[in-house]
């Protein structure tokens, strides 16, 4: 029988469109490490935004690991990353789409009355959806049981730290109405002179030595947010972290321990910070500023371009402001330099210039 070449070549193609169309797509999981995050099969962990860790939610989580359940990462429009571009060892926050019952599985644990509503700065298109669901819970069904926050073997990460003592008993803990009783509170919390404190930034900066750099704010951001547990404060008590107390506790926390730990670290090797409030119709956030005025614009962009490589970076988001200009390290934007929080209702600015605290009401 001759065989035509075209036949040959119309019939492979044929095969590779179907072989796409019923091909499945998506990941597996290949492990959990709590109740809300999880382990792909490339690599990738991918923190479930919306929902608390729960031991429940971890079981379930679990299940869909056995039975080798196909997932998509669906990012909310937060948060900044492209899911073709992840690759091993990326952290990412997200929901995990199963298309099988028209729920995520975010929304999936969460209905079940497994977690509660976790409402952290990147839950954002779901929100109000997320909240229906959690307000439709009967209030008579047992409470889910927290998950306890892995723990982070430091030793590992080749970070070696003293032992850990105790600072003594701080004054100001949580926010105030009055923005000048929020300077002392500051200076309390970024104990970047302790030495516990100023070892573990001194390490994570030491991976791009010499004068402060922006490899060393690269460095920093990104152990920080690629080990970061976001963990709420208790129910009607807002309370902030000291920076030691939060490496203590294995970087778990909310937004204003991280912008706390940002800004410590970063003083610790010699920068200007700036810790931000703002508020808008949803919500309020806390998140640090750090100041690249002494760089060329073009040479940071181009490190951060190149350290956190599975954004599609353009530009850096920055403000000017006291002489300086200061680049957003808002965990909830995934690297430095990402979109600023929307502070539509209100913004209050906290500069640490050359050691001091002061308070600017931007709005």
């Amino acid at each position: 029988m001759k065989i035509n070449l075209k036949t040959i070549g119309i019939f492979a193609v044929v095969v590779i469109l179907i072989a796409i169309i019923i091909w499945p797509t998506g990941h597996i999981i290949s492990d959990v490490k709590d109740g809300n995050t999880v382990i792909l099969d490339n690599g990738v962990e991918v923190h479930l935004i919306g929902i608390s860790s729960t031991e429940e939610g971890k079981e379930l989580l679990k299940r869909f690991m056995a039975d080798g359940i196909k997932v998509d990462i669906i990012p909310d429009s937060k948060s900044l990353f492209e899911p073709n571009k992840l690759s091993e060892g990326d952290v990412v926050y997200a929901y995990l789409d199963n298309s099988d019952d028209g729920l995520c599985i975010n929304e999936n644990i969460l209905s079940s009355g497994l977690a509660n509503l976790q409402e952290d700065s990147y839950l954002f298109d779901r929100r109000e959806k997320f909240k229906k669901i959690a307000g439709s819970l009967s209030p008579t069904n047992p409470s889910p049981t927290p998950t306890t926050p892995s723990k982070i073997d430091y030793s590992g990460d080749d970070i070696k730290l003293p032992e850990y003592q105790m600072p003594s008993e701080r004054k100001h803990s949580a926010w105030y109405d009055n923005g000048n009783m929020n300077l002392d509170m500051l200076d309390e919390a970024c104990d970047y002179d302790l030495p516990y404190t100023k070892s573990f930034a001194n390490q994570l900066a030491g991976r791009s030595e010499g004068s402060f750099n922006p490899g060393q704010i690269c460095e920093i951001f990104d152990y920080c947010y690629k080990k970061w547990r976001y963990v709420n404060d208790p129910n009607g008590h807002e309370y902030v972290a000291r920076a030691s107390e939060t490496i203590a506790s294995f970087l778990t926390g909310d937004c204003d321990d991280f912008a706390v730990l940002m800004a410590s670290c970063l003083l610790a090797v010699g920068a200007d910070v700036c810790v931000n409030t703002g508020h808008n119709p949803t919500g309020g956030h806390a998140f640090t500023e750090v100041d690249i005025s002494r760089f060329n614009n073009d040479e940071v962009l181009k490190v951060i371009k190149k350290k956190f490589d599975n954004f599609s970076i353009e530009r850096l988001h920055t403000r000017d402001a006291n002489g300086k200009k200061w680049l957003n390290l808002d965990w909830q934007a995934s690297y430095p330099g990402g979109p600023y929080y929307d502070c539509s209702s209100s913004r209050d600015a906290y500069p640490c210039i050359d050691g001091k605290w002061n308070w600017d009401k931007l709005k």
